[in-house]
């Protein structure tokens, strides 16, 4: 119609229309061409048509808050984003082992070097600190969470550009996730520690402290995907990491007594810091009745 040639039932739509518009033995200005021809004037008519339909009924459309927006209620996408997740971060070998292996190493290094502990008053001293470096060990998971939870981010940002699925779904499949390897990962710690350091043997004992060091790992991962979730990029998740962990390592009352902290720092940061409800409780879980 526009002077090109027809294109051959053999030919390859997508290669015979970059050989006609890329030809310059034709001098067709397509463009133009495009901008004066009826498919151009039915494009506009059909997106007015839809904007019009949108307009007079935007009740119906939907907004993010609902089910209208995507093709699936929100419940389905979760179940289906979690189980793809869980999925993912089962295939993720490297990721698990490293976990693993974290928790492990340090148990063992934390656990033989303060290896049975009696209940001398240079070893109750090192109980408070052997407990004081598991909270420190969540520094590491912190920093272990965050690059997957931004790769994870990277594909949502691709998919949901799509409508495939909102924000819900990935935040509680991306959190939730994590939960069970958490579990695993932290029980191996607590076998390999407890009994190396030589704590506190009765049997409720054994459980606050296990069921609180679990508490600390759910913790630790989700404040690593929460700083990692408001930062751009690993590095400066990286450069946000210190900020948060000194604040609340430091100010947990076993590095600095609280008598000994500036008035300004204990008055408020000191009962701001998760880990001294950690460490204090588990301390006084394990040296109770003490002689």
């Amino acid at each position: 119609r526009n002077g090109a040639p027809k294109c051959p039932p053999t030919a390859n739509p997508a290669e015979y229309i970059l050989d006609v518009v890329g030809s310059r033995a034709a001098a067709i200005d397509w463009p133009q061409a495009w901008m004066q021809s009826p498919e151009r004037s039915s494009a506009i008519s059909e997106i007015a048509r839809i904007n019009q339909i949108k307009a007079s009924n935007g009740a119906d459309i939907g907004h993010e808050g609902d089910d209208l927006v995507y093709a699936r209620s929100h419940m389905y996408q979760i179940r289906l984003v979690t189980q793809r997740m869980f999925l993912s971060y089962w295939r993720n070998i490297e990721y698990n082992l490293t976990r693993l292996a974290l928790q492990i190493l340090c148990a063992l290094i934390v656990g033989f070097t303060f290896y049975k502990l009696n209940d001398g008053a240079v070893d109750l001293q090192n109980k408070v600190f052997a407990i004081f470096e598991c909270s420190v060990l969540s520094i590491l998971v912190i920093n272990q969470v965050q690059p997957e939870f931004l790769r994870q981010r990277q594909y949502y940002g691709r998919e949901t550009s799509t409508n495939q699925y909102g924000w819900r779904a990935f935040a509680f499949a991306i959190i939730f996730t994590e939960w069970p390897f958490s579990f695993f990962s932290n029980t191996l710690f607590f076998v390999a520690f407890y009994w190396t350091v030589g704590l506190n043997s009765i049997g409720d004992r054994i459980g606050y402290f296990y069921i609180a060091y679990i508490i600390l790992g759910l913790f630790s991962l989700t404040l690593g995907q929460a700083i990692a979730a408001f930062s751009p990029n690993d590095i400066v998740a990286a450069l946000l990491n210190p900020i948060f962990t000194a604040m609340i390592t430091l100010f947990c009352g076993v590095t600095i007594p609280y008598l000994q902290m500036p008035k300004f720092w204990r008055s408020w940061m000191y009962w701001l810091s998760p880990y001294l409800y950690y460490v204090e409780g588990v301390i006084t879980n394990d040296l109770h009745g003490s002689q």
